[in-house]
Protein backbone atom coordinates (compact mmCIF):
# COMPACT_ATOMS: atom_id res chain seq x y z
CA UNK A 1 0.00 0.00 0.00
CA UNK A 2 1.16 3.65 -0.98
CA UNK A 3 1.70 5.98 1.85
CA UNK A 4 -1.26 7.80 0.38
CA UNK A 5 -3.18 4.90 1.62
CA UNK A 6 -4.01 3.59 -1.99
CA UNK A 7 -3.88 -0.17 -3.04
CA UNK A 8 -3.58 -1.14 -6.82
CA UNK A 9 -5.90 -3.61 -7.99
CA UNK A 10 -3.16 -5.78 -8.57
CA UNK A 11 -1.56 -5.38 -4.94
CA UNK A 12 -5.34 -6.03 -3.84
CA UNK A 13 -5.34 -9.55 -5.54
CA UNK A 14 -2.04 -10.21 -4.07
CA UNK A 15 -3.30 -9.57 -0.55
CA UNK A 16 -6.57 -11.89 -1.34
CA UNK A 17 -4.73 -14.48 -2.98
CA UNK A 18 -2.55 -14.24 -0.36
CA UNK A 19 -5.09 -14.21 2.62
CA UNK A 20 -7.44 -16.73 0.85
CA UNK A 21 -4.30 -18.93 0.07
CA UNK A 22 -5.50 -19.24 -3.01
CA UNK A 23 -3.49 -18.17 -6.79
CA UNK A 24 -3.47 -14.85 -7.88
CA UNK A 25 -5.89 -16.12 -11.00
CA UNK A 26 -8.31 -17.63 -8.88
CA UNK A 27 -8.30 -14.46 -6.63
CA UNK A 28 -8.52 -12.13 -9.99
CA UNK A 29 -11.38 -13.97 -11.16
CA UNK A 30 -13.39 -13.84 -8.39
CA UNK A 31 -12.78 -10.19 -7.64
CA UNK A 32 -13.91 -9.22 -11.61
CA UNK A 33 -17.05 -11.84 -11.23
CA UNK A 34 -17.86 -9.84 -7.73
CA UNK A 35 -17.13 -6.60 -9.37
CA UNK A 36 -19.67 -8.00 -12.40
CA UNK A 37 -22.36 -9.35 -10.67
CA UNK A 38 -23.11 -6.32 -8.49
CA UNK A 39 -23.18 -4.18 -11.51
CA UNK A 40 -25.55 -6.00 -13.39
CA UNK A 41 -28.02 -6.38 -10.42
CA UNK A 42 -27.15 -2.87 -10.26
CA UNK A 43 -28.13 -1.28 -13.31
CA UNK A 44 -31.36 -3.08 -13.35
CA UNK A 45 -32.55 -1.48 -10.54
CA UNK A 46 -32.02 -3.82 -8.02
CA UNK A 47 -30.45 -3.80 -4.90
CA UNK A 48 -27.72 -6.06 -2.86
CA UNK A 49 -28.19 -6.14 0.64
CA UNK A 50 -24.63 -8.17 1.89
CA UNK A 51 -25.27 -9.35 5.45
CA UNK A 52 -23.36 -8.03 8.33
CA UNK A 53 -21.84 -5.35 5.92
CA UNK A 54 -24.31 -2.80 4.44
CA UNK A 55 -26.36 -2.08 1.30
CA UNK A 56 -25.91 -1.34 -2.23
CA UNK A 57 -28.87 0.45 -4.13
CA UNK A 58 -29.99 2.88 -6.89
CA UNK A 59 -32.20 5.85 -6.52
CA UNK A 60 -33.70 7.65 -9.74
CA UNK A 61 -32.50 11.54 -9.91
CA UNK A 62 -35.24 13.24 -12.23
CA UNK A 63 -34.10 16.25 -14.82
CA UNK A 64 -33.12 19.26 -13.31
CA UNK A 65 -31.26 22.44 -14.20
CA UNK A 66 -27.95 23.16 -13.68
CA UNK A 67 -24.68 25.42 -15.07
CA UNK A 68 -21.78 24.33 -16.78
CA UNK A 69 -18.82 24.50 -13.69
CA UNK A 70 -16.07 26.01 -16.62
CA UNK A 71 -18.37 28.40 -18.36
CA UNK A 72 -21.25 28.82 -15.59
CA UNK A 73 -24.04 28.57 -18.69
CA UNK A 74 -27.31 27.31 -17.98
CA UNK A 75 -27.80 23.29 -19.02
CA UNK A 76 -30.19 20.69 -18.05
CA UNK A 77 -29.37 17.63 -16.29
CA UNK A 78 -31.17 14.42 -17.89
CA UNK A 79 -32.82 11.98 -15.58
CA UNK A 80 -30.77 9.81 -14.39
CA UNK A 81 -29.35 6.94 -11.62
CA UNK A 82 -27.29 7.19 -8.58
CA UNK A 83 -25.58 4.15 -6.98
CA UNK A 84 -25.57 4.32 -3.27
CA UNK A 85 -24.05 2.25 -0.06
CA UNK A 86 -25.14 2.60 3.10
CA UNK A 87 -23.19 0.42 5.74
CA UNK A 88 -24.90 -1.89 8.67
CA UNK A 89 -24.16 0.26 11.71
CA UNK A 90 -22.31 -2.20 13.44
CA UNK A 91 -19.89 -1.53 10.38
CA UNK A 92 -20.29 2.38 11.04
CA UNK A 93 -19.48 2.77 13.83
CA UNK A 94 -16.02 0.21 13.63
CA UNK A 95 -15.01 2.23 10.97
CA UNK A 96 -15.87 5.80 12.73
CA UNK A 97 -14.26 4.48 16.31
CA UNK A 98 -10.87 6.55 16.04
CA UNK A 99 -12.67 9.48 15.31
CA UNK A 100 -14.72 9.31 18.30
CA UNK A 101 -13.31 11.98 20.58
CA UNK A 102 -12.93 14.47 17.57
CA UNK A 103 -15.20 17.46 18.08
CA UNK A 104 -16.68 19.64 15.44
CA UNK A 105 -14.66 23.08 14.45
CA UNK A 106 -14.86 25.61 11.88
CA UNK A 107 -12.77 25.16 8.52
CA UNK A 108 -9.60 26.92 7.80
CA UNK A 109 -9.64 28.93 4.51
CA UNK A 110 -7.72 26.36 3.24
CA UNK A 111 -10.40 23.55 4.16
CA UNK A 112 -7.72 21.34 5.82
CA UNK A 113 -10.28 20.58 8.46
CA UNK A 114 -11.84 18.39 5.53
CA UNK A 115 -8.93 16.06 5.58
CA UNK A 116 -10.53 14.43 8.43
CA UNK A 117 -13.42 13.53 6.62
CA UNK A 118 -11.30 12.40 3.68
CA UNK A 119 -9.41 9.74 5.95
CA UNK A 120 -12.50 8.39 7.48
CA UNK A 121 -13.93 7.36 4.16
CA UNK A 122 -10.57 6.22 2.94
CA UNK A 123 -10.65 3.43 6.72
CA UNK A 124 -14.14 2.57 5.30
CA UNK A 125 -13.21 1.91 1.58
CA UNK A 126 -10.43 -0.26 3.40
CA UNK A 127 -12.55 -1.76 5.55
CA UNK A 128 -15.02 -2.72 2.81
CA UNK A 129 -12.27 -4.45 0.71
CA UNK A 130 -11.23 -6.57 4.17
CA UNK A 131 -14.42 -7.67 4.18
CA UNK A 132 -14.69 -8.55 0.56
CA UNK A 133 -11.48 -10.92 1.11
CA UNK A 134 -12.88 -12.48 4.52
CA UNK A 135 -15.80 -13.19 2.62
CA UNK A 136 -13.97 -15.56 0.27
CA UNK A 137 -13.24 -17.76 3.28
CA UNK A 138 -17.14 -17.14 5.38
CA UNK A 139 -19.32 -16.63 2.74
CA UNK A 140 -23.20 -15.24 3.31
CA UNK A 141 -24.42 -17.57 1.47
CA UNK A 142 -23.94 -21.59 2.55
CA UNK A 143 -24.52 -24.40 0.72
CA UNK A 144 -27.54 -26.46 1.81
CA UNK A 145 -26.32 -29.67 1.24
CA UNK A 146 -22.97 -31.55 -0.10
CA UNK A 147 -22.92 -31.60 -4.14
CA UNK A 148 -22.06 -35.49 -3.63
CA UNK A 149 -25.24 -36.02 -1.86
CA UNK A 150 -28.05 -38.31 -3.32
CA UNK A 151 -31.28 -39.84 -1.45
CA UNK A 152 -30.45 -43.39 -0.06
CA UNK A 153 -32.78 -44.99 -2.50
CA UNK A 154 -30.14 -43.78 -5.10
CA UNK A 155 -27.39 -45.18 -4.04
CA UNK A 156 -25.87 -47.99 -5.82
CA UNK A 157 -23.88 -51.12 -4.42
CA UNK A 158 -20.95 -48.93 -5.54
CA UNK A 159 -20.27 -46.54 -3.26
CA UNK A 160 -19.26 -42.81 -4.80
CA UNK A 161 -16.07 -41.22 -5.27
CA UNK A 162 -14.80 -38.55 -2.32
CA UNK A 163 -15.01 -34.99 -4.00
CA UNK A 164 -11.27 -33.19 -3.60
CA UNK A 165 -13.72 -30.11 -3.15
CA UNK A 166 -13.99 -29.94 1.01
CA UNK A 167 -17.21 -28.29 0.54
CA UNK A 168 -18.17 -31.80 -1.18
CA UNK A 169 -17.89 -34.85 1.01
CA UNK A 170 -19.75 -38.60 -0.76
CA UNK A 171 -22.22 -39.60 2.47
CA UNK A 172 -21.98 -43.32 1.58
CA UNK A 173 -22.60 -44.45 5.49
CA UNK A 174 -26.73 -44.28 4.83
CA UNK A 175 -28.45 -47.69 4.11
CA UNK A 176 -29.88 -48.35 0.85
CA UNK A 177 -33.06 -48.57 1.52
CA UNK A 178 -32.78 -45.69 4.45
CA UNK A 179 -36.22 -43.65 4.66
CA UNK A 180 -37.47 -45.47 1.51
CA UNK A 181 -41.39 -45.74 1.35
CA UNK A 182 -41.68 -49.49 0.08
CA UNK A 183 -40.06 -50.26 3.94
CA UNK A 184 -42.50 -48.35 5.54
CA UNK A 185 -45.96 -50.15 7.04
CA UNK A 186 -47.74 -47.20 7.91
CA UNK A 187 -51.42 -48.03 9.32
CA UNK A 188 -54.63 -46.46 7.20
CA UNK A 189 -54.74 -42.66 8.90
CA UNK A 190 -58.42 -40.56 9.13
CA UNK A 191 -59.27 -37.50 6.89
CA UNK A 192 -58.30 -35.91 10.61
CA UNK A 193 -54.77 -37.33 10.67
CA UNK A 194 -53.96 -36.30 7.55
CA UNK A 195 -54.51 -33.11 8.23
CA UNK A 196 -52.56 -32.79 11.28
CA UNK A 197 -49.43 -33.86 9.46
CA UNK A 198 -47.65 -30.53 9.19
CA UNK A 199 -48.12 -29.57 13.17
CA UNK A 200 -46.82 -26.38 14.28
CA UNK A 201 -43.33 -26.05 13.02
CA UNK A 202 -40.29 -25.03 15.07
CA UNK A 203 -37.76 -22.36 14.21
CA UNK A 204 -34.29 -22.38 13.83
CA UNK A 205 -31.82 -19.68 12.58
CA UNK A 206 -29.59 -20.18 10.24
CA UNK A 207 -25.84 -19.84 11.02
CA UNK A 208 -22.90 -19.43 8.83
CA UNK A 209 -21.48 -23.47 8.20
CA UNK A 210 -25.00 -24.98 8.35
CA UNK A 211 -26.72 -26.53 6.24
CA UNK A 212 -30.13 -28.07 5.03
CA UNK A 213 -28.47 -31.58 5.42
CA UNK A 214 -27.08 -31.15 8.69
CA UNK A 215 -30.23 -29.45 9.89
CA UNK A 216 -32.46 -32.36 8.94
CA UNK A 217 -30.28 -34.83 10.59
CA UNK A 218 -30.53 -32.74 13.65
CA UNK A 219 -34.03 -31.32 13.58
CA UNK A 220 -35.54 -34.18 11.93
CA UNK A 221 -33.15 -37.52 12.89
CA UNK A 222 -32.89 -37.97 8.99
CA UNK A 223 -30.94 -35.75 6.73
CA UNK A 224 -32.37 -37.43 3.98
CA UNK A 225 -35.02 -35.53 4.74
CA UNK A 226 -34.29 -32.30 4.30
CA UNK A 227 -36.31 -31.72 1.21
CA UNK A 228 -39.12 -31.41 3.28
CA UNK A 229 -37.63 -28.56 5.10
CA UNK A 230 -36.83 -26.93 1.36
CA UNK A 231 -40.76 -26.99 0.44
CA UNK A 232 -41.95 -25.46 3.62
CA UNK A 233 -39.66 -23.12 3.38
CA UNK A 234 -39.37 -22.21 -0.65
CA UNK A 235 -41.72 -18.96 -0.79
CA UNK A 236 -39.98 -16.88 1.37
CA UNK A 237 -36.27 -18.07 -0.01
CA UNK A 238 -34.25 -15.24 -1.90
CA UNK A 239 -32.99 -18.08 -4.57
CA UNK A 240 -34.59 -20.52 -5.79
CA UNK A 241 -31.83 -22.70 -5.49
CA UNK A 242 -31.92 -25.91 -3.32
CA UNK A 243 -27.94 -25.71 -2.71
CA UNK A 244 -27.99 -21.96 -1.76
CA UNK A 245 -29.61 -20.71 1.17
CA UNK A 246 -28.87 -17.41 2.87
CA UNK A 247 -26.85 -17.85 6.77
CA UNK A 248 -29.21 -15.25 9.27
CA UNK A 249 -32.60 -16.19 8.04
CA UNK A 250 -34.79 -18.13 9.95
CA UNK A 251 -36.21 -21.94 8.43
CA UNK A 252 -39.75 -23.92 9.49
CA UNK A 253 -39.10 -26.55 10.68
CA UNK A 254 -42.05 -28.80 9.90
CA UNK A 255 -43.33 -31.72 12.56
CA UNK A 256 -44.06 -34.61 11.39
CA UNK A 257 -47.49 -36.56 12.57
CA UNK A 258 -45.32 -39.48 12.54
CA UNK A 259 -41.66 -39.81 12.47
CA UNK A 260 -38.91 -40.81 10.08
CA UNK A 261 -38.35 -44.04 11.30
CA UNK A 262 -42.17 -44.82 10.98
CA UNK A 263 -43.62 -41.95 9.14
CA UNK A 264 -47.51 -41.73 8.63
CA UNK A 265 -48.96 -41.53 4.91
CA UNK A 266 -49.19 -37.57 5.40
CA UNK A 267 -45.44 -37.33 6.47
CA UNK A 268 -44.48 -39.53 3.30
CA UNK A 269 -46.98 -37.24 1.08
CA UNK A 270 -44.95 -34.26 2.34
CA UNK A 271 -41.25 -36.10 1.77
CA UNK A 272 -42.53 -37.04 -1.96
CA UNK A 273 -43.56 -32.93 -2.73
CA UNK A 274 -40.10 -31.76 -1.66
CA UNK A 275 -38.58 -33.97 -3.81
CA UNK A 276 -40.24 -33.23 -6.40
CA UNK A 277 -39.72 -29.25 -5.89
CA UNK A 278 -36.29 -29.95 -5.79
CA UNK A 279 -36.26 -31.41 -8.82
CA UNK A 280 -37.98 -29.22 -10.57
CA UNK A 281 -36.00 -26.78 -9.24
CA UNK A 282 -33.09 -28.63 -10.30
CA UNK A 283 -34.29 -28.61 -13.65
CA UNK A 284 -34.81 -24.66 -13.95
CA UNK A 285 -31.12 -24.59 -12.67
CA UNK A 286 -29.86 -27.24 -15.48
CA UNK A 287 -28.76 -29.21 -12.29
CA UNK A 288 -27.69 -33.15 -13.50
CA UNK A 289 -29.43 -34.33 -10.71
CA UNK A 290 -32.81 -33.05 -11.51
CA UNK A 291 -33.70 -36.31 -12.69
CA UNK A 292 -32.57 -38.49 -9.68
CA UNK A 293 -35.12 -36.68 -7.54
CA UNK A 294 -37.35 -36.61 -9.85
CA UNK A 295 -37.37 -40.69 -10.44
CA UNK A 296 -37.85 -41.32 -6.71
CA UNK A 297 -40.61 -38.87 -6.41
CA UNK A 298 -42.55 -40.72 -9.21
CA UNK A 299 -41.59 -43.73 -7.27
CA UNK A 300 -43.20 -42.95 -4.25
CA UNK A 301 -46.24 -41.06 -5.66
CA UNK A 302 -47.27 -44.46 -7.07
CA UNK A 303 -46.85 -46.28 -4.17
Amino acid sequence: MSDDNKITLHSFTALVARRAKVSSVEADAYIHQFAKTMSEELETGGEIPLYHFGRFHTTHVDEQAGHDPNSGAPLTIPEHSRVHFRPYSALRFAVNAPFRQLRIKELTPDKTAWRIRTGAWIALVLLVLLLIVLGIRTKSWISTQDASVVPAEMSSDKAPEMSSDKNEVAHTDQTPDAGAPATVTAAPVEPETTQMAIAAATAVIVSPGDTLWAIAATRLGDPYWWPVIYAENRPELSRRNPDLIDSGITLRIPALAGSVSSPSVADLRLKTKGYQMVADDYRKLGNPRAAEYEKVAARWSKE
